[in-house]
């Protein structure tokens, strides 16, 4: 009886700080890894992020979108565009979420 006594709060303490973890925000923000990411091919930030939330046609190539909703990011998504070939060309940001709120970051050359 006394060892339960004496494990509740030490179980109590061990889940308090795994929410606090759970709640600190990442190293990196999402608009500094998706920046990195243009130039590369989709599947490597599939790869980092999982699945899309949307995946579609987008002219030659296809658009993706990712919705985030944890941090100061709730109803902030990103949706990038690839060429033909699959290589990221650009991303576009909800206004005020990408960096610097601008919501766009493309390659040189990539269009307007």
């Amino acid at each position: 009886m006394r060892f339960g006594i004496l494990l509740l709060p030490a179980v109590t303490i061990l889940l308090a700080g795994c929410e606090i973890l759970d709640n600190t925000p990442p190293e990196r923000p999402p608009s500094t890894i998706a920046a990195g990411y243009v130039g590369k091919p989709l599947l490597q930030l599939e790869m980092r992020w999982s699945e899309p939330w949307n995946l579609r046609a987008a002219g030659d190539g296809q658009a993706a979108t990712w919705q985030f909703d944890q941090f100061n990011l709730a109803g902030c998504t990103v949706t990038v565009d690839t060429d033909a070939t699959g290589i990221i060309t650009k991303e576009a940001w909800t206004r005020g979420c990408g960096p610097k709120g601008t919501g766009t970051i493309a390659l040189p050359g990539s269009g307007p």
